[in-house]
């Protein structure tokens, strides 16, 4: 909304001005976005990642009896990052599930 609303703006100015002051006025608006947009390229490019990591390590051990679930490593969806798992424990499960690594979940 807030483009549409510029754009109108310089569109009217220019509307008002003579063909070539209108000429010379667009040439300086269209090279100041350009370098603008560039900035913001270069800007985005080096920023940081901003995606999550999951780490887990150095967990203790976890036993589920039943249809219960026994992890001691990560349980995450592809949407949380980077998945680093090391040094978890052990997990037993009597008629349910063990994880002591990484499990992926949707």
């Amino acid at each position: 909304m807030t483009t549409v609303l510029v754009l109108a703006i310089v569109a009217g100015a220019l509307s008002l001005l003579s063909w070539d002051r209108a000429n010379q006025v667009a040439g300086v608006v269209s090279a100041v976005v350009g370098v603008a947009a560039l900035g913001v390229g270069v800007c985005a490019l080096l920023a940081p990642s901003l995606s999550v990591s999951v780490q887990v390590s150095r967990t203790g051990s976890a036993t589920a009896t039943g249809c219960g679930d026994a992890n001691t490593g990560a349980v995450a969806s592809p949407s949380d990052g980077v998945v680093s798992v090391g040094e978890t424990g052990e997990a037993r499960a009597d008629g349910g599930s063990a994880n002591t690594g990484y499990q992926g979940q949707e």
